[in-house]
């Protein structure tokens, strides 16, 4: 009788991680916005995606936002229609100012299970103060469409945050004291020209102390030998500090 019972909640167990691994799942599928994603051993969540033009050219009016979008079931040898839509009460972004119009249908690519929501972003009318700081908010809304259902919860809204700036990246105030001082967007420009790591605005650490002691020293010479100025206060840019 024990054994018999054991072999029935096997059968049950079996069947129950059949329907989770999807071979026998005939729900309709799930879709939602990727909030999370996996660094290392750790997963990351969010609910917003930041797009900065600071970091491009002068020349560069228009570009495109990406945000990641995945389906909760099975891959399909078809494409599918996801629908989406725009918080208007939580949006301060303006349609045909700030970013190009969205459609309500959208295409998840055949034989995916993680595919990518592209949005035009517009840079004339963004604020590219320093001191000011503006951020314009898209908040993006899943619904559900013929093909999908909507997904998690976490994973149903979504805001794109659009700037014209460069913010002070995650790194700047663990290296203050190894010389680097305080933070001003012209610094990072010339220290990103002398080397690709200090791009990285999202890094602890983006090289060890010896190497960003090495760049800050000639930091410091590069701004006492060419003059460079706050473009609002017109203040001139020094290693560690500003002089009317």
């Amino acid at each position: 009788m024990k054994k018999l019972i054991i072999i029935y909640a096997l059968a049950l167990l079996a069947a129950s991680c059949t329907k989770d691994a999807g071979l026998t799942y005939t729900e309709k599928d799930k879709i939602y916005f990727a909030y999370n994603y996996l660094y290392y051993t750790q997963v990351i969540e969010y609910n917003k995606v930041v797009f900065s033009f600071g970091m491009r050219p002068d020349s560069i009016i228009k570009d495109t936002a990406k945000i990641g979008i995945r389906v909760m079931g099975q891959q399909a040898d078809k494409n599918r229609q996801y629908r989406i839509s725009i918080d208007k009460d939580s949006t301060t972004a303006q349609e045909g100012v700030h970013y190009e119009g969205l459609k309500e249908l959208n295409t998840f690519g055949k034989g995916l299970i993680q595919d990518t929501l592209y949005i035009v972003v517009l840079r004339s009318k963004l604020n590219s103060s320093h001191i000011t700081q503006e951020n314009r908010r898209l908040r993006l809304r899943m619904e559900s469409s013929e093909d999908f259902d909507k997904g998690t919860q976490k994973g149903a809204v979504i805001d794109l945050y659009l700037n014209n700036y460069l913010s002070e990246p995650k790194w700047w105030k663990k290296y203050e004291g190894y010389g680097l001082y305080y933070y001003h967007p012209e610094k990072w420009k010339i220290l990103m020209a002398f080397h690709p790591s200090f791009r990285d605005a999202n890094s602890d650490y983006p090289m060890n102390a010896n190497q960003v002691s090495t760049y800050f020293s000639s930091l410091r010479s590069y701004l006492a030998q060419n003059p460079t100025y706050d473009k609002e206060t017109h203040a001139r840019v020094l290693i560690d500090k500003l002089v009317p």
